[in-house]
């Protein structure tokens, strides 16, 4: 079992990933890390890539708020894209 808890600090839902911004408990510094978007809500072990320490963070879940926008915007995307395929340049 993991001796550290790493806070998340913040943290940014992208298409692929999640950006966050964690704080290691035994060193206190201040790091940045990606994980992939498959591994939302669940807790992650991995190494301080400050201290070396071993330790875990809790990754968030993305709000039903936040999934029915990102869910808005990739809707957005594909009827642009589907609306140039058939564009004539004069």
């Amino acid at each position: 079992m993991a001796s550290t808890i790493f806070r998340v600090q913040s943290h940014k839902f992208s298409q692929d990933n999640i950006q966050t911004t964690l704080v290691c408990s035994k060193c206190d510094e201040v790091f940045s890390k990606e994980f992939p978007l498959d591994l939302e809500g669940q807790t992650i072990e991995f190494k301080c890539p400050v201290c070396g320490g071993p330790g875990e963070a809790d990754l968030p879940y993305k709000s039903a708020e936040e999934r029915e926008e990102f869910e808005e915007d990739i809707d957005e995307v594909e009827e642009e894209e589907g609306d140039n395929e058939f564009e004539e340049d004069f």
